[in-house]
């Protein structure tokens, strides 16, 4: 059963693939119908899911993968043409295939193929009507009732050793020869003959010799994989470890920095630092993936809820080769298909409104990526109506979400963040998309919760844009060490464009707001002492400026000791959900720091302003 399990594991890994790569190929073939090479790999990708779960015995995914195969080998030979109807049959078989994966993956038997789907596929080989010439005579009544030639059961003998090496690995496994039923080996010829070289005479078993990459090519035959899969618990582990490294290191400094005689610690701090660099990029460089994984699935996911809005939608995908950590991969998948939702749902007009606009009937959706520092930007931006800021402070407010004094003093940039507070929605009718004040709130709440923030920008009848900030890693951060209140904190350094002295009397008041005069403008600041409820006792401060989505704030501490690389931990249960604090980490004496979030202190800090002065700073 073991080895059924590993079989199965490999399965799923490399259909997975295939079929993940399926959505955006289905949505691209719409504008290239004529794209041999994309017809081509949707074959084979169909075909190549078929084998494997010919092999496990999955015979509804069998069916279904046929179905769905027989429709492009139509569209390959020219006996059929893309269309709306084949589009919407073609995705639906996907929908079922990734359906019965999933249900394979969780070890649930496998429910028989939809028949009305089945059914649908099957019309679309039939070709267009034509009009009938005239009848002749027929000159044989046993050849006019021939059976017609069965259809792309079987696989010929390479393609099925192809599959088994790479479902054991080459030469691993037993291949046993499949024949096809007399009736069927014809057409079967036919069939194979356009996805596969004709099958040559099964060789005698040899030990095969190690082949060069160059002599694969010479060969004509791809080069061996030069990937490995590596199971993301042992990547943890390693990563962990890596992380108790970095501990180390940073606690040999801290001695180094006490000694007497620090020279003596000078040389192999300096190695072992230089050491735990190289480690920690490399074991970083091994968990990284390209964003492309998630941004694949949207276009599909964009056309669907078009399509069942009455709507168009056009997808682009920018920077889809930016690497971040595997972990912010699989967790930035869910708050992105709230946002690519919601951008066609609220934000793409419908066709007609769209022309009386001025606008081309089908909307613009654009997903963006790139590294930026220690951070990765993301941004989600349509063409579509916008948000009327004065709209969203009156819904805001009819909905008890916010005071009415409040919201009267809110900027437009600030009224338009109301749409990620819970229970808020637009839509005037609940549907099946949205309107039940679920979905922005959620994206917010999962952003924060990995590190980052969340910005949106409108204008009405221009569209709008969702910037999205996420760190690199979620392992090990980039941080300036800061100390409040006698107690050490660190601030992710990403966002911190200026450090400066604060001199006593240069803060004033304006608008509730402490500000200082800098040389670009007025700064608003955020006193992490009163946030913390005591006041420093000399009166030495210190203001790091950070960037806050499009503003910039002051954030006011006792004293600035320098840059670390830190290592994340997890908050414990009495702290998790503090406002202002992401996570925690270990200083090299042992003791524990909080990680602070900008974006937390700065609405921490606003609500406490919202208060008596006394309160703030009594």
């Amino acid at each position: 059963m073991s080895s059924d399990d590993d079989i199965r594991a490999d399965f799923l890994i490399e259909a997975g693939e295939l079929v993940q790569a399926l959505g955006g190929q289905l949505v691209e073939l719409e504008s290239r119908p004529q794209d041999q090479d994309l017809l081509n790999a949707i074959f084979r990708a169909f075909h190549t899911v078929k084998g494997g779960a010919g092999f496990l015995e999955l015979h509804p995914l069998v069916e279904l993968c046929h179905a769905a195969e027989d429709v492009f080998n139509a569209l390959r030979a020219g006996k059929r043409t893309v269309d709306a109807a084949l589009m919407d049959a073609v995705l639906q078989a996907l929908d079922g295939v990734q359906a019965m994966m999933q249900a394979v993956a969780d070890g649930a038997p496998l429910a028989p193929a939809d028949p009305a789907l089945l059914d649908t596929l099957r019309s679309l080989l039939a070709p267009p009507a034509k009009p009938r010439p005239a009848r002749k005579p027929r000159k044989s009544r046993a050849k006019a009732e021939a059976p017609p030639a069965a259809a792309a059961d079987t696989i010929s003998e390479d393609e099925f050793e192809a599959l088994l090496d790479q479902l054991h690995g080459a030469g691993k496994a037993p291949v046993a020869p499949v024949s096809a039923s007399p009736p069927a080996a014809e057409a079967q010829a036919a069939s194979v003959s356009a996805a596969a070289p004709a099958p040559a005479p099964t060789p005698t078993p040899t030990a095969r010799p190690p082949v060069s990459a160059s002599t694969a090519a010479e060969n004509g035959k791809p080069p061996a994989e030069t990937t490995v899969r590596v199971d993301t618990a042992r990547l943890d582990a390693l990563m962990n470890l890596v992380g108790e490294l970095v501990l180390v290191r940073n606690r040999l400094k801290d001695l180094r920095a006490r000694e007497a005689d620090p020279a003596q610690f000078a040389r192999p701090v300096a190695e072992l630092d230089f050491i735990t660099r190289g480690l920690q990029n490399a074991v970083m460089q091994v968990r990284m993936q390209p964003i492309g994984k998630v941004f694949a699935r949207f276009p599909k996911i964009a056309r669907d809820v078009a399509r069942g809005l009455g709507k168009q939608v056009e997808v682009e995908l920018q920077g889809e080769d930016t690497d971040l950590d595997k972990n912010l991969v699989e967790a930035l998948a869910d708050p992105l298909v709230h946002m690519v939702r919601n951008s066609v749902d609220h934000g793409i007009e419908m066709p007609d409104e769209r022309v009386r606009r001025g606008k081309p009937p089908a909307g613009r959706l654009t997903l963006s990526a790139q590294q930026q520092g220690d951070s990765i930007a993301i941004t989600v931006r349509d063409d579509g109506g916008g948000i009327d800021a004065e709209r969203v402070r009156a819904k805001a407010v009819d909905k008890g979400l916010l005071d009415p004094v409040e919201a009267a003093q809110l900027s437009v940039e600030e009224c338009l963040q109301l749409v990620f507070l819970p229970g808020f929605s637009t839509k005037e009718q609940v549907s099946d998309l949205s309107g039940r004040g679920v979905g922005m709130d959620v994206v917010m709440s999962r952003i924060k919760s990995l590190g980052g923030s969340v910005y949106i920008e409108s204008q009405p009848g221009a569209g709008s844009t969702v910037r999205i900030r996420v760190p690199l890693t979620l392992a090990i951060l980039s941080a300036l060490m800061v100390s409040a209140n006698g107690r050490r904190y660190a601030l992710p350094l990403a966002p911190v464009l200026d450090v400066f002295a604060l001199e006593p009397g240069a803060a004033e008041t304006l608008d509730h707001w402490d500000v200082v005069l800098t040389r670009r403008d007025t700064l608003r600041l955020v006193w992490l002492d009163p946030w913390l409820c005591r006041a420093e006792d000399d009166g030495r401060r210190h203001v790091v400026v950070a960037q806050v989505g499009d503003e910039r704030y002051g954030f006011v501490v006792g004293e600035v000791r320098g840059r670390e690389e830190i290592v994340i931990k997890p908050l414990g249960p009495s702290l998790r959900g503090t406002p202002g604090v992401s996570s925690a980490t270990v200083l090299p004496d042992g003791r524990v720091a909080l990680i602070l979030d900008f974006a937390g202190l700065v609405d921490a800090w606003k609500r406490r302003i919202a208060r008596p002065r006394e309160l703030v700073h009594g």
